[in-house]
């Protein structure tokens, strides 16, 4: 097996002797003979297919064919890849700015080298020269869409979130796809940093520059809900939490309790009822049944039946700890000396809950314990969403 090996891994280099020698033999430095030569771009391929197996062979074998023949940008270039592939970003660089400071490159050689260069410096993380090569790219009409989407993510990852929408609009421009959801996701991060600075005058000014762009954005009106709160304007609050609800009711745990509280302050709690009603209609969430139990038990009501009703029809682990909370506290269940296991079952069931993932991306996967708004697996931005089997209602 390993001779077998060895043998494949010889062969390009061979190969390449071969088209070298051939070459000078033209040329007059080797007496002709009748042989088989191989074109750069075919040895190029060759290796860059030896190089998704055994780098550091593929990279020992292109060297020395580079230094047969210098003039072959093919080569370099696969070579260049193959340092970058390595993170050894210096001499990745080398061979890319060399070949870019040729003269005679062909226009379509030169963008593609240049295309190179650019994903070095974004590789060492320099980048204002990634930058400047993409913005080279898009004026010379190469690579356009792709390099204003580098530079979009460049400024993204720098959190300048105006200079990020700018690039998102040329994107939409030399593409032709709305970009408007991720535009309302960068106003929304500048709200965000507002509220962090105490500037909620700003932050409203972001939230509904966000909504002004997509009128669908559930964080928008998630943040505005809370600016709202805040100040005291409970009606407004409330109007908020419920469009959020409407546009996407798996975020139905995450404005449950902010709606019950705004209903506390604005008197309105024959409103959170009908909301709770209508929520078991549109939302496969368990959680309206918790919320009426508890309302129940404010009254001085019994809400067993009701959270009994809820693990009939949609059982979950925030139905059932709220179940056994109340079973506890039964004369009979006391009497018969079962509060305490039942305590017991219901305290290890919270602390289950309390290392469940509570969102999760629908593009990836990834569940985090918090809200991320864009995914840090998968870079998606508004793919995460509550998991309402994981969830309770805050302050149980």
């Amino acid at each position: 097996m390993l001779d077998s090996l060895f043998t494949w891994l010889l062969l390009p280099v061979g190969l390449a002797f071969g088209w070298a020698l051939g070459r000078k033999s033209a040329a007059g430095q080797v007496p002709p003979e009748p042989q088989r030569t191989i074109q750069p771009e075919q040895l190029g391929g060759l290796l860059t297919q030896l190089a998704s197996d055994d780098p550091d062979q593929a990279i020992a074998a292109l060297t020395q064919v580079a230094e047969i023949d210098e003039s072959t940008v093919e080569l370099h270039m696969t070579l260049g890849n193959l340092f970058r592939k390595r993170g050894e970003m210096d001499r990745a660089l080398r061979i890319h700015e060399a070949l870019l400071a040729r003269p005679g490159l062909d226009a379509d050689t030169r963008a593609q080298v240049r295309r190179e260069l650019a994903y070095d410096f974004l590789r060492a993380g320099v980048m204002d020269h990634a930058e400047e090569q993409f913005e080279q790219l898009v004026s010379d009409g190469y690579y356009v869409g792709e390099s204003l989407d580098q530079i979009r993510i460049i400024f993204e990852q720098g959190r300048d979130w105006e200079h990020a929408i700018a690039a998102a609009r040329r994107l939409e421009g030399a593409q032709g796809e709305s970009r408007r959801a991720l535009i309302a996701q960068y106003a929304c991060e500048m709200a965000d940093e507002a509220l962090r600075a105490k500037d909620v005058e700003q932050a409203l000014r972001q939230v509904r520059r966000a909504i002004d762009e997509d009128t669908d954005c559930v964080r928008a009106y998630l943040q505005l809900g809370a600016i709202e709160e805040g100040r005291e304007r409970y009606a407004a609050a409330a109007q908020a939490y419920l469009r959020a609800f409407q546009l996407d009711q798996r975020f139905l745990p995450d404005v449950i309790e902010p709606l019950f509280r705004c209903s506390q302050k604005t008197g309105s709690e024959e409103g959170y009822l009908q909301f709770l009603a209508d929520a078991k209609e549109i939302s496969s969430s368990s959680l309206p049944y918790v919320a009426e139990a508890r309302l129940l038990a404010d009254e001085g009501m019994d809400p067993l039946d009701r959270l009994a009703q809820g693990l009939e029809v949609r059982p979950s682990r925030a139905v059932l700890a709220e179940f056994l909370e109340v079973l506890e506290k039964q004369p009979g269940v006391i009497a018969a000396g079962l509060d305490k296991p039942a305590a017991s079952l219901r305290q290890a069931l919270r602390r289950l809950m309390e290392s469940t993932p509570r969102y999760q991306c629908s593009n990836c996967g990834f569940s985090p314990r918090q809200q991320f708004w864009q995914c840090p697996s998968c870079k998606r931005w508004g793919s995460i969403t509550p998991i309402d089997e994981a969830m309770r209602l805050p302050g149980a």
